[in-house]
């Protein structure tokens, strides 16, 4: 019999553990490690919720900082120093960027813009287009035999000829001094010049095949998409009674799948159509399983992308970047034609006080990084939540035989659904009724107006509303 306190034999087949102080003895036995683990679990408890509280907190922290840093969209974002405009049909984008700094009382450019018959030819670099590689404008096309042929992303060269004035399209020249591509580089490596390149097809010894290294390279240049070509776009110039200083550049949709780039600068005005192309489909492969490709999501993934593709399969947008890097942008639905009840509606029962419905399509929808100033009525970011961008449906009300436009805090709302409760603004709108047999489908736009404002521009068949804003310093 063992006296100790301590006790690691035992006539008794079970072993008797004491603790240190004493006070008890425990018979390690089968229900021994259920009472040690709740034991520590008791003693632990404090510990694992502060530590399980921490996590979560630190969890929401990030995934906070995450989304504002994502979401918030704060002036500054990618800031070029440009003015650029972007359009969006059918989920395929077309954008022009320019220099706001070009002034028509430039007496380097007041030759250029004073044209007449038989002057002589001369250009000016006014801005960057890019665009899907379905647009057609000008001579840039797509080409339909070269699936991988790359969009348009050319510098845009004013350019004034005997003929009259047409924008070349050039493809950018690349700003890397050093680039290894430069054929007069000296220090390029691939200069089959240079007596040292180990890969000079003339050197005896050279280890290398030459026929292998052509080969090789063949097969690189099969793969690699083809260079972008230059182009000539055509426009059509009209005189302009009033003169505008600053030049400005504006893409204007005439239908879901084609529309017009504007441009004005001194008492110019021009103008170019635009489409894009149906595309050849690429062929679908072979299926040889049922089973479907796994998904790399996980409940972290950002599906933002998704989100935003999704959307423009049944809205287009327009959309504006200020030289700061903050973005307006104006979602509304595609295919709202003249030919239905919400269209109609217009002229027989929308009622003094009543609002345009839009049974067929979601509310157009604004969202904005920076504050707006409609006349006398600010309209602020954060209306949602604060430190994000504004976000508004944005409806028509009839007052009278004038038009305005409300500004609601249900953004993602359907046409028909208004909720006056959420009204938080209300501007008036200039209307203008032209030619009953336009067929223009609903478009939304943002115009630049001469004296530095932007237009909102809200066409639907015959019937033209706009409002002009600035930018809230």
């Amino acid at each position: 019999m063992c006296r100790d306190r301590l006790c690691t034999h035992s006539e008794n087949p079970s072993v008797l553990l004491a603790s240190r102080r004493g006070e008890s003895r425990v018979r390690i036995g089968p229900g021994f490690a259920r009472s040690a683990l709740l034991i520590a679990m008791r003693s632990w408890r404090p510990h694992l919720i502060a530590i399980g509280c921490v996590a979560v907190l630190a969890t929401q922290v990030v995934t906070v900082a995450t989304v504002a840093t994502a979401e918030a969209g704060q002036p500054g974002d990618d800031p070029d120093g440009l003015i650029r405009y972007e359009l969006t049909l059918s989920a395929r984008q077309i954008s022009v960027a320019y220099e706001p700094a070009l002034r028509a009382d430039d007496p380097a450019l007041a030759a250029l813009l004073a044209w007449s018959p038989g002057a002589a030819q001369s250009a000016v670099r006014v801005g960057r287009l890019e665009g899907h590689r379905a647009l057609s404008i000008g001579t840039l096309a797509p080409d339909l035999d070269a699936p991988r042929s790359p969009g348009p992303s050319h510098d845009l060269w004013l350019t004034r000829t005997e003929d009259g004035w047409a924008l070349d399209a050039r493809p950018p020249i690349p700003d890397d001094p050093d680039d290894p591509d430069d054929p007069d580089d000296p220090d390029d490596p691939d200069d089959p010049d240079d007596p040292d390149d180990p890969d000079d097809p003339d050197d005896p010894d050279d280890p290398d095949d030459p026929d292998e290294k052509d080969a090789e390279e063949t097969e690189e240049a099969d793969d690699r998409p083809p260079s972008r070509v230059p182009g000539r776009i055509p426009l059509t110039h009209r005189p302009r009674t009033e003169s505008a200083d600053m030049l400005t550049l504006t893409l204007v949709p005439d239908g879901d799948d084609s529309g017009q780039l504007e441009l004005q600068w001194g008492r110019n005005y021009w103008t170019t159509d635009f489409e894009f192309v149906t595309l050849p489909r690429r062929p679908t492969p072979e299926r040889t399983s049922n089973v479907g490709r796994a998904s790399s999501l996980t409940r972290d993934s950002d599906t933002s992308a998704r989100y935003r593709a999704a959307m423009l399969g049944a809205r287009n947008e327009t959309a504006l970047v200020t030289p700061d890097g903050a973005h307006i942008q104006v979602l509304f639905q595609k295919e709202l034609g003249t030919d239905g009840d919400d269209y109609l509606a217009l002229a027989s029962t929308v009622a003094d006080g009543g609002l345009v419905q839009l049974t067929r399509g979601a509310v157009i929808r604004l969202r904005t990084e920076v504050p707006l100033r409609f006349a006398d009525t600010l309209l602020p970011t954060g209306n949602l939540a604060p430190d994000f961008p504004g976000a508004y449906g944005l409806w028509l009300k009839k007052a009278g035989i004038d038009w305005r436009l409300v500004f609601n805090n249900e953004p993602d709302s359907w046409g028909s659904q208004h909720d006056p409760a959420f009204d938080a603004a209300e501007i008036a709108l200039s209307h203008v009724q032209g030619d009953s047999s336009d067929e223009q489908p609903l478009a939304v736009y943002l115009a630049p107006r001469d004296d530095g404002q932007i237009g909102i521009v809200i066409q639907w068949g015959d019937h033209v509303w706009a409002a002009d804003f600035s930018v809230a310093q």
